[in-house]
């Protein structure tokens, strides 16, 4: 039996979850998607390691931020298993480098370039800092596209799991029991990561494909179990 994703749309929102199975972008293909490459950038001023946005040796702004994947943008390894902290060490200092406050004294193109910088640092960022973004970019970042209108969910367990732990969400009276099943649904996510570690070595897309579909539903219905209330 398959379902498709909009067939699945259909019972979430009568489970009342549909603001939680949008695609993980939000904003449909990633606007900022570039061609992959594990080449990093230098600074054509100083020529010291930067990101394609401003070196963070001299702090020039370059022009244009069209080589740069994600990653690269952060100055990070081009890996799926980034970590965390890494993403968010490598943000708050290109931040610092683009903040109004430097670059105040400068030429209005140059303050509206920083502008366009940050906001693609805060771009990159989102994506890398999510599990679930972070490896749908991954796989597009190699000619993968996935979580699609049209495609279909074979993962008839996971689905089946959903709707049984979102029944039971919604039987949950007290934040302890919520509590319960956010820690299996938890469990659950941290193995499908750590799956997906080990199938994009591989490159077993296929597979990689399907491990992405459950993280996206688990993923999901995490957030609905965060945004529990009593009622």
């Amino acid at each position: 039996m398959h379902l498709s994703v909009g067939t699945m749309r259909s019972w979430i929102r009568m489970r009342g979850l549909s603001r939680h199975l949008s695609r993980p972008c939000g904003r449909g293909a990633f606007q900022s998607l570039r061609c992959f490459s594990n080449e990093g950038f230098q600074c054509p001023a100083c020529g010291a390691p930067s990101s394609p946005l401003v070196c963070r040796s001299c702090g020039r702004l370059h022009e244009s931020s069209s080589s740069g994947s994600f990653f690269e943008l952060l100055g990070l390894s081009s890996t799926y298993e980034v970590k965390p902290q890494e993403v968010d060490s490598s943000y708050k200092d290109l931040q610092r480098l683009l903040h109004p406050d430097r670059h105040v004294a400068g030429t209005e193109e140059q303050r509206e370039l920083a502008d366009s910088h940050s906001a693609h640092v805060n771009e990159a960022a989102a994506v890398l800092r999510s599990p679930l973004r972070r490896a749908q970019y991954w796989m597009e970042l190699n000619g993968q596209k996935i979580l699609l209108e049209e495609q279909r969910i074979e993962d008839m367990q996971t689905m089946m799991e959903v709707m049984e732990t979102s029944e039971e969400l919604d039987a949950a009276k007290t934040q302890s029991e919520v509590d319960g099943l956010r820690q299996r649904n938890r469990s659950k996510i941290e193995s499908v990561e750590s799956e997906l570690s080990e199938i994009f070595k591989h490159e077993d897309w296929m597979t990689a494909r399907h491990r992405v579909e459950r993280l996206q539903m688990l993923t999901r219905l995490q957030e609905r179990m965060d945004d529990w209330r009593p009622k």
